[in-house]
Parts: C-alpha cells; sequence; structure tokens
C-alpha cells in the first residue's frame, strides 16, 4: 500500500457526502454541493464558486490535519519554503536568485511521503499548469496529487476533471513532468460522475 493511501481516502470519504451527481444541459454529468453541505457551511447554491471552494477546501484541511497530525500535514505549505531558488544563465553570465517568500502554497503536503495535494474545485484546466509548476520548484515534492471533480463551468460540454484528464496538452506536462522525478496523478475525487450510469 502507498504511505499516502490513507490521504487519498481520506479526500475520498470527505467528498461523498458532500457533492452530488447533477447533469447541465448539454448531458454533462458533474459533482454540485449538496444543499446541506452549503447550508452547514453558511452558503447558497448561489453563492459564489471561490467561497464554495475556500469553506470547503477548510474543513478538509483540518479533518486531515486532525487525522494526521501537524508532523506529517502541513496546510498551505510555501512552495520551496526554507529554500533558495536560483537560476543561472552561463551565455549571459546572469545569476538570480527568486524570493520564495512571495511564491505560493500547496493546500495539503504530507511531508512522510513526499505528496502534494491540491484541491480543485473549481476550472481545473486553469489550474492544473500553475500547479505543475509549483510542484517542480519544490525539492520535497515527489508526486503531486491534483484532485478534482467534474464541474459546470459556465455551461461546458465538459470542465474539471474530465476535461484535464483527456487533454492531450495535460498528457504531455504529466510526461515531461517525469523526466524531472515528478509523478502527476489526476485523482476524481468524485468518480460517480465518470460512471456509467445504471
Amino acid at each position: 500500500m502507498l504511505s499516502e493511501q490513507p490521504i487519498i481516502d481520506e479526500i475520498l470519504v470527505f467528498f461523498r457526502d458532500k457533492i452530488e451527481r447533477q447533469t447541465n444541459e448539454k448531458g454533462f454529468d458533474f459533482a454540485s454541493y449538496k444543499g446541506q453541505w452549503l447550508a452547514e457551511i453558511g452558503l447558497t447554491h448561489t453563492s459564489p464558486d471561490e467561497s464554495k471552494t475556500a469553506r470547503t477546501l477548510k474543513q478538509l484541511q483540518e479533518a486531515l490535519l486532525l487525522q494526521f497530525g501537524s508532523r506529517r500535514i502541513k496546510l498551505e505549505a510555501k512552495v520551496a519554503e526554507n529554500m533558495q531558488l536560483r537560476f543561472i544563465d552561463k551565455d549571459l553570465n546572469l545569476e538570480e536568485i527568486v524570493d520564495t517568500s512571495s511564491l505560493m502554497a500547496f493546500d495539503i503536503l504530507d511531508v512522510e511521503s513526499g505528496c502534494a495535494f491540491e484541491i480543485s474545485l473549481a476550472d481545473a484546466f486553469a489550474e492544473f499548469f500553475k500547479v505543475v509548476l509549483k510542484a517542480l520548484l519544490d525539492s520535497r515534492v515527489k508526486k503531486l496529487y491534483f484532485c478534482m471533480r467534474n464541474h459546470n463551468y459556465q455551461g461546458a460540454g465538459k470542465s474539471g476533471f474530465i476535461k484535464v484528464a483527456t487533454s492531450p496538452m495535460v498528457k504531455q506536462y504529466i510526461t515531461l513532468a517525469r523526466l524531472y522525478k515528478l509523478e502527476i496523478i489526476l485523482l476524481d475525487i468524485f468518480p460517480e460522475c465518470n460512471a456509467p450510469k445504471e
């Protein structure tokens, strides 16, 4: 069993009772927040997606921290924290040092396994590329789990997990990342949307 498997299992269990399968006007199945969950976090279906995402992610982070402890789980872990990133151009004889305190953070970092977990509950395709860059910049990260759901993004035919998982460009990035010793796993947090209908 993978050392990060208990975390993956907790993530999947967390979302199981918070989202449900729905179908949009184009016949695309997507994972929508349950009204009961939104009420629990003080929101409604008409609340902005950013609010739904932020509050849901915070609840997930707190649950994982409680389950696995702060020695193993780091929340909002700064990219390349306590590291110095240097870029050297030998042709131009230039050296640039990047201030890592200005870089973004990982949603969840499992220090024990070297896995970063990024939770994308909105437009996953737009987020994928910046998330890969974050993981490549941090030597602690050996494996990146990009966790997402099918999303009903402005009535699109497909969005979220299904769009990312079927994109040739994303597949190329995953292959290229392997050259830099980074394994990327696309994790469907609500696979019922992509299962055949009964």
